[in-house]
């Protein structure tokens, strides 16, 4: 009894309202549909719907699962509203992530499935579940970036079998299919995430991949770095050889009978078939073996002999062959297959096999540990004896115990007399008095010690469990206890008494050990008693309870844990006894369930760490008929039981089609993976099923995958109102309706293992006890529509109104026909649920909504993506029965978008009286059958047109596209099912849609032709306008456009089709159709205009808008609820035509590169576009061609902030990042035009830090000529012809300092004449002060600010410049705090000899030299004129050889520097002669870009060692700290709006005092690149620099802005006031992956 009786008290636990609900979701369903049936339905007819309708339609959806609160049930598209109640989008957003596929609407393909492999995933608790067939992609993540990997899988070669611990390596591919590995070499090199590993999963069964880095050895799977898990689910076949039918997994509808009730086989045919004739598919049959003692289905005697009570005459025998000839017939003949369970965990205790074997159980005998516990239960089985003999009834513990005083006296007897007769503590305790007289003895013996006593070492002396459990047993290192107690105290005068004091100390020692075990033990004592009595008081006095009154070996008064063979008559001391002796061995442990938080995970039984185990402390739910099974890590620990049980299990699967792991949680996973694996070599195709209450989907993923299970048991009976009971049959499976459809550039999305929901199971009470009568049909119903496996248990369609106990039950199944047919209880109806539940899935009705439209009436749709075709079922339930005479429910009509085609069945139950929903009278039980109620009527009408519905209003409501049908007659019990089709208009709209969709996803046919022609015809400035764009630079075109902005949600970062895209590649996946976008796609079809009117603004892009109208327009003519889906399936495919004209305009480092490369690339279109506000200034008429536009294409420096107006471009910004964002992408011509026109405004050797179209320039920074020059260098050495470029004429602004502004044209002069400028100025010096000095030009800086100086050392002929009151570099924040008092004051002055406009200068020198050399150059140097009049002139080659000479000199703070401010080592200056001294010894990140535009300037070991210090000190995850963290100034988190007083961060101060910039980070893993090949280290560090890229890519994949960002806070936090999305960090980081591909580096 107690086995049932705790399962359904668990039940109630596990549905408490209170309790968290554990989230879970289910994959869809098959979405094939025969050809005979997509005819039919196309066919249908359809009608039309009206915009105004349409938004009706959207508001209704909009209200989700709330009570009332939606207008119809036709589909579930906001997922992510308050559906479900109380559910939460958490659960219906995030949860609904389920395995995906090419829908058929979008072309019938084999399915495609991408899954990234990461490093150390935890691969158990992540479930991906595939079809047979599939093609599996195994991509690496962004985590494996650099490292060469091998992958393995046991997923077997063609032509060889599974063999669960056999792997096999698996080759890698390139994204174009070349192969990159071999036999010799396995191993991949992840130099993007592109790569990937395919299979083809022709085999059902729970696969395992995973991979190691190459350079670890090869120590099998337990040395993974990284794994993962995929399911490939079993095929169900039935029906004769020769002419089988697939049953799709939720298609499956299983019936549970209790085997032992079927009577003899020679009757089991006319009881099964009723569950055929029931419309069930599936039978689950409880185990067929012979049963134990107690009858209990699941206590098995014999797993090895079919159960005797099936013979037909008694004492006769059958077979397994014999029951198998019965399985076969339901198979072939009825097309029922077949499911039994397997119990792994426990026998029973009958079981004569044990009897020999023994050491198959958890006994006394082979776990000492339980010793304790057996004692303890010996104890309260004397109490037990005691009160059922009266003997306690004296001191008020009757034999009846019925009431709470009853219970506490029982509790202080337990305490008292019983406990006290074990004193289980003296089991863990030492015997104290021997330990110190053996002390005594022994120290007499020895010498005298050496130590004082020393009472900090007492602790080391700890007890030592004795492993045999025996009294005062546990012992202590006797040996250690003599060296730490025989010791000197200063308060013992002679040996005999330093003797005594000394064994007095050891054992005041040891009888503190064993008072703390015995406090420890008796706290786990009092819990035991609180919990059995917490039994007790359920079973015999709770008013809730069963009230047992009687003491038996049935009802003992306490929970047996242990079989007590042989203890009869014996007492404590004796039973004692005989547990550490031979009859030890058949003390064994019973099995049961485990209440609280165990570990599902870990055996309860097995010794557990510390003292106390479930055992000892009572916290097992027990099942006295059986023991549990041992059977150790290995088939050698139990060789007889693990073959055994093999022998028992693969006899059940060549029977049977499937198994139920009964008790699954408990069962050792390494067992049931044994024993598993034995039955799918009999039968490949297993359907495994598993009852697991984990309340843990993570946890659940850890069976699903570990034992290939592939549906797990639900209980729709958990439910406690209609409300939670819709929101299962959500949450159990399909997708929401509208769901998006597979795009196979995305990555597959986890799931949760697939559901067998039930409407009642085997091991709960009939809902009649816990609802009514009247709720089974619409219940049953609502279940039906659950997209997944569904079933239920014998008993539940003949109105059985009690359990059918698993235990106590024995009477026999009624036959059909005899006492069951088809007017028996609900059978007509549950026949007819049973068939449409079939047909939803196997003619692709994979999409689910859920409405409550009512407290209880639910509706639930299953929609068809492929047809749109819906079926919409409302139930009216009725969890407590109504009044008698109930009349009809007045509820809100139903609504739907297109034509009723048929009511597919009508169905209610009433009571045959005049008073139709009156209680059943007091049932009267068969004493030989199982019977249920008789005296209710079944009401069922299937497929009737609407005229003859009792329903509905027989006309209905048609507006437009909608329907409308109006209740009638809804009352309780009710259920009622139609079908819908769509009407015409919108299905020749969905011709076309799903014509244009598969054309774009295939890459063919006219309208793809047609695409590719007007976007082949695009080049990357208009491709910019179509993908890109933010809000600022959309506005700046003067046409009134600005970002789209979404309700709820805000406007999205980009107005071209990245800023949907970056929205659609989360969205999808998730199928969070309760997203603010798609909620605005159906409200209304303002984006698709918005997107493809905003393009009539590009005159280049006008074609390609004309083709998106066109394209939008049969996607504006179907359901609203739709739309998103093709929304995405379209703007994803013209996305990725766009993506592929970007590529196809690129080099070939990119063009033929990686998609890391590639989406750098692409992110570089971001900052390259015509602003209308920010042009080049004019050019000279008499440029060289190509002619510059008349608008210009210019980069922003960053978005959003920088892009438009005068704050787009940046000097130093726009050359920092030119090379990477124009010169490898190929863009020479406009990266000309920006060098030219910047060139025009040169101004005191300067150009400027702000252009401003050159109107109104700003030149207060000393870097951006260099980088300007630097730059022009480039060009030359990497543009085709680019030498031309120092020949072309520069139209100069300002041909003098103190000149206006000239006209294009006015002055011109040749590049290479105004770069000789550049460097003539700094070489003769200059001191000057900025026009418009003052608030007019900057609003913080102090008047000395404006002041201006440059020139050159003399004698290191190194460039300077600056002052302490201005920041002439990229380091250039101006505090702008007066309440701090940093307003006026710059964080970073960095005056004085900047460390990186060295190096730039040096290698503009050299630039120089060479020209001059080839005389490509009119000019060999520079001079100047001092105070006197003398001239100095040095050559290009004089002025470098003089900074290479010096610079390691002035700037290498070597190991042996003396100087006080030199608190760093081994590092580069980040200055030289700045005004405060203490700066120029600052590490900071800028000393790289000096060794990556000059190696040959410094010494290679001197510049390893320094960026050896940059990696230990200022190396961010993402950028690099602009600052060292030991430096007093360090402040990593940068925050604009601080208003503190706390001058170091006040209004940002500390931008570039800590914050990590992620442009450096480009030129540190460029020179490390550079000087790992100088030292040695080249192989180490490309390694080192991929890992480094990781974060890089992970952010290029995630960003809405698809960039990187300007700069992070603290180790890559997030920083709220950065661009989003940076010029130069994209840039920095395409130039490393261009210098690893020149080494070969990105090679896979």
């Amino acid at each position: 009894m107690r086995y049932q009786l705790f399962r359904w008290l668990l039940g109630f636990i596990e549905t408490d309202k209170n309790a968290p609900l554990q989230i879970e979701t289910q994959a869809e369903a098959e979405t094939e549909v025969s050809a005979e049936a997509s005819a039919e339905a196309s066919a249908e007819p359809e009608k039309k719907k009206t915009h105004q309708q349409q938004q009706q339609q959207q508001h209704r959806l909009a209200s989700g699962f709330g009570f009332g609160e939606s207008e119809s049930v036709a589909i579930r598209a906001d997922a992510g509203a308050s559906a479900m109640g109380n559910a939460g989008s958490a659960e219906i957003v995030s949860n609904q992530i389920i395995r995906r596929r090419e829908m058929s609407t979008m072309g019938k393909e084999t399915e495609s499935h991408s899954i990234p492999i990461h490093e150390g995933q935890n691969a158990e608790h992540v479930l991906y579940r595939l079809k047979r067939g599939a093609q599996l992609s195994i991509h690496p993540d962004a985590s494996l970036l650099g490292r060469k990997i091998v992958l393995y899988t046991n997923y077997p070669a063609e032509g060889k079998k599974f063999v669960r611990t056999e792997y096999r390596v698996l080759d890698w591919h390139l994204n174009n299919g070349k192969p990159i590995s071999s036999v010799m070499h396995p191993e991949a090199h992840v130099v993007d995430t592109d790569i990937y590993s395919q299979i083809q999963l022709n085999l059902s069964g729970t696969y395992h991949f995973y991979f190691r880095y190459l350079e670890r050895p090869d120590t099998g799977v337990a040395g993974a770095d990284g794994a993962l898990y995929v399911q490939v689910e079993p095929t169900l076949h039935v029906g004769p050889p020769g002419a089988q039918k697939t049953i799709p997994l939720d298609s499956v509808r299983c019936q549970t009978v209790l085997t032992k009730l079927l009577g003899p086989l020679n009757t089991w045919e006319a009881k099964l078939r009723v569950a055929k004739e029931a419309g069930y598919n599936v039978i689950h049959f409880t185990p067929i073996q012979e049963l134990g003692g107690s009858r209990s289905c699941y206590s098995l005697r014999d797993q090895l002999k079919v159960n005797s009570h099936f013979a037909t005459q008694k004492g006769g025998k059958v077979t397994f062959e014999e029951l198998e000839k019965v399985i076969k017939k339901c198979r072939q003949e009825w097309g029922v297959a077949s499911i039994c369970d397997i119990v792994l965990n426990h026998t029973a205790n009958e079981s004569e096999w044990l009897i020999q074997h023994p050491d198959a159980t958890y006994s006394c005998a082979t776990c000492p540990y339980l010793r304790p516990a057996f004692l303890l239960d010996a104890a309260f089985a004397a109490c037990g004896a005691d009160i059922a003999e009266g003997s306690l009834e004296h001191v008020g513990v009757p034999q009846v115990i019925d009431q709470e005083c009853h219970l506490e006296a029982l509790k202080y007897q337990l305490h008292t007399s019983y406990l006290s007769k074990v004193n289980i503590h003296e089991l863990y305790q030492c015997d104290v008095m021997k330990y110190v007289n053996d002390f005594m003895t022994q120290v007499r013996t020895r010498e005298p010690p050496k130590n004082v006593a020393n009472e900090s070492r007492f602790q080391e002396i700890q007890l030592v469990q004795d492993p045999e459990y025996r009294r005062l047993a546990s012992t202590i290192n006797f040996e250690l206890a003599l060296e730490i107690f025989n010791a000197f105290h200063g308060d013992c005068f002679d040996e005999e008494s330093r003797f005594r004091k000394c064994a007095e100390t050891l054992r005041r020692h040891l009888d503190s050990l064993n008072d703390r075990i015995r406090a420890e033990v008796q706290g786990y004592l009092s819990y035991a008693v609180d919990n059995v009595l917490a039994g007790v008081r359920y079973e015999r006095v709770q008013g809730d309870g069963p009230k047992v009154r009687e003491i038996s070996e049935k009802h003992s008064v306490f929970m047996v844990y242990f079989t007590h063979t042989g203890t009869q008559g014996k007492s404590l001391t004796e039973i004692e006894a005989d547990m550490y002796g031979k009859a030890g061995e058949f003390f064994m442990a019973h099995n049961g369930w485990v209440m609280g938080s165990s570990d599902p995970l870990r055996d309860f039984a097995e010794e557990q760490p510390g003292r106390a185990n479930v055992y000892l402390k009572r916290e097992l739910i027990s099942w006295g008929d059986s023991v549990k099974l041992r059977f150790g890590r290995k088939p050698e620990d139990s060789p007889y039981l693990w073959k055994h049980m093999t022998e028992y299990v693969e006899t059940t699967a060549r029977i049977f089609d499937g198994v139920r792991l009964d008790n699954c949680h408990s069962t050792p996973l390494h067992v049931a993976e044994y024993l598993l694996d034995a039955a799918r070599k009999i039968n490949p195709e297993l359907y495994v099923v598993a009852e697991l209450f984990t309340n843990s989907d993570a946890t659940d993923n850890v069976f699903v995958n570990r034992l290939g299970i592939t549906s797990l048991i639900r209980e729709a009976l958990s439910a406690w109102d209609s409300h939670e009971q819709g929101r299962l049959v959500y949450r159990y499976g399909g997708v929401p309706v509208g769901g998006f459809y597979a795009n196979s550039a995305r990555h597959e999305a986890p799931s949760v293992a697939h559901a067998l929901f039930l409407d009642l199971t085997h091991d709960n009470p009939s809902p009649v006890e816990k609802r009514s009568v009247y709720d089974l049909l619409p219940s049953a119903a609502l279940v039906s529509m659950a997209c997944c496996a569904t079933g239920s248990n014998r008993g539940y369609d003949e109105l059985v109104p009690h359990h059918i106990h698993v235990v106590d039950e024995e009477r026999c199944y009624q036959e059909w026909g005899k006492g069951v047919d088809s007017k028996s209880g609900i059978m007509g109806a549950k026949r007819a649920l049973n068939l449409l539940h079939g047909q939803l899935a196997e003619e692709g009705f994979s999409q689910v909504y859920v409405d409550q439209m009512d407290p209880n009436v639910v509706a639930v749709t299953r929609h068809s993506p492929n047809t749109h075709q819906s079926v919409i079922l409302v139930a009216h339930t009725a969890f407590g029965y109504p009044h008698p005479n109930a009349g009809a429910t007045g509820i809100r009509p139903l609504k739907f978008e297109g034509v009723l085609d048929e009511i597919i069945l009508e169905a209610s139950l009433t009571m045959q009286s005049d008073k139709p929903f009156d209680r059943p009278a007091p049932f009267k039980k068969d004493p030989n059958v199982i019977n249920g109620f008789s005296q209710f009527q079944l009401n069922l009408q299937e497929h009737i047109p609407l005229s003859k519905s009792t329903v509905f209003q027989t006309q209905a409501y048609v507006d437009g596209n909608n329907t409308e049908l109006n209740f009638a007659n809804l009352r309780p019990g009710t259920v009622v099912a139609i079908r819908v089709s769509m009407h015409p208009g919108p299905r020749a709209s969905f011709d076309k849609l799903q014509k244009l969709t598969n054309s774009l996803r295939r890459g063919s046919g006219e309208e793809f032709s047609q695409l590719q022609e007007i976007v082949s015809k695009l080049d990357l400035v208009a491709l910019s306008g179509a993908l890109f764009k933010c809000d600022q630079e959309e506005q700046d075109l003067g046409h009134g456009g600005s970002a789209y902005d979404i309700p709820n949600f805000g406007k999205i970062v980009y107005c071209g089709l990245q800023g949907f895209v970056s929205l659609l590649t989360e969205i999808s996946p998730k199928n969070d159709l309760g997203h603010p976008l798609c909620n605005n796609l159906r409200d209304g079809n303002w984006m698709m205009d918005y997107i493809a009117d905003r393009l009539t603004s590009y005159e280049d892009l006008k074609p390609l808008s004309v083709w998106l109208k066109a394209a939008f327009e049969p996607l504006k003519n179907i359901p609203r609820y739709l739309i998103p889906c093709y929304f995405d399936a379209l703007v994803s495919g013209i996305y990725n035509v766009l993506i592929n004209q970007v590529n196809e305009l690129m080099p070939d480092f990119i063009k033929n590169g990686h998609s890391f490369t590639q989406s750098l690339a692409l992110s570089t279109l971001q900052f390259l576009s015509v602003c209308k506000s920010a042009n080049l200034p004019g050019f000279s008429h008499a440029i060289n061609p190509p002619k510059p536009p008349k608008q210009c294409v210019t980069l922003s420096a960053g978005l959003p902030h920088f892009s438009t107006g005068y704050m787009r471009c940046w000097g130093r910004d726009t050359f920092i990042a030119l090379r990477g964002s124009m010169f490898l992408t190929g863009r020479y011509n406009e990266a000309r035009y920006i060098i030219i026109g910047f060139g025009e405004t040169l101004r005191h050797g300067l150009i400027p830090n702000l252009l401003d179209s050159g109107s109104r320039p700003r030149f207060n920074c000393r870097d951006a000529v260099w980088w300007w020059m630097y730059c022009i260098k480039q060009y030359v050495e990497d543009a085709p012809k680019g030498a031309e470029i120092l020949k072309d004429k520069v139209s100069r602004i300002f041909p003098y300092d103190d000149a206006e502004a000239h006209a294009p044209g006015a002055f011109d002069q040749l590049l290479y004449d105004v770069m000789q400028e550049a460097l003539q100025v700094h070489f003769q010096g200059l001191q000057y002060r900025e026009r418009n000095a003052g608030q007019e030009i900057d609003a913080h800086m102090v008047d000395q600010g404006f002041n201006n100086h440059i020139g050159v050392h003399p004698e290191t002929g190194f460039v300077f410049g600056g002052n302490n009151f201005n920041c002439g570099t990229w380091m250039d924040k101006m505090g702008s705090s007066q309440k701090a008092g940093n307003k006026g004051r710059p964080s970073t002055p960095r005056d004085g000899s900047a460390v990186e406009l060295i190096g730039l200068q040096y290698a503009v020198l050299r630039f120089m030299q060479s020209l001059a050399e080839k005389d490509a150059i009119p000019y060999s140097g520079v001079e100047r004129k001092g105070p006197s009049g003398e001239q100095t002139k040095w050559t290009y080659k004089e002025w470098a050889d003089r900074i290479k000479n010096n610079f390691d000199k002035f700037f290498f703070v070597s190991e042996s520097e003396t100087g006080s401010l030199a608190n760093k080592k081994l590092i580069y200056k980040d200055s030289y002669g700045a005004t405060q001294s203490w700066t120029d010894y600052q590490l900071r990140c800028n000393f790289p870009i000096t060794l990556t535009v000059a190696p040959e300037l410094c010494n290679p070991q001197n510049a390893w060692r320094a960026l050896e210090q940059a990696r230990k000190y200022i190396l961010g995850p993402l950028g690099m700290k602009t600052l060292d963290p030991e430096d007093w100034n360090y402040r990593a988190n940068y925050d604009n709006s601080n208003d503190s007083t706390d001058c170091t961060v006040a209004h940002g101060a500390n931008y570039h005092q800590g914050p990590e910039w992620v442009w450096p980070i480009g030129f540190y893993l460029r020179a490390r690149l550079i000087f790992a090949k100088k030292c040695g280290h080249l192989d180490e560090t490309i390694a080192e620099t991929w890992s480094i890229l990781r974060n890089h890519l992970r952010e290029l994949q995630t960003s809405h802005w698809r960039g990187l960002p300007e700069l992070t806070n603290d180790n890559g936090a997030y920083c709220g006031d950065s661009c989003r999305t940076q010029a130069w960090s994209v840039a920095a980081i395409l130039e490393v992956l261009y210098d690893l591909h020149s080494l070969g580096a990105d090679v896979a």
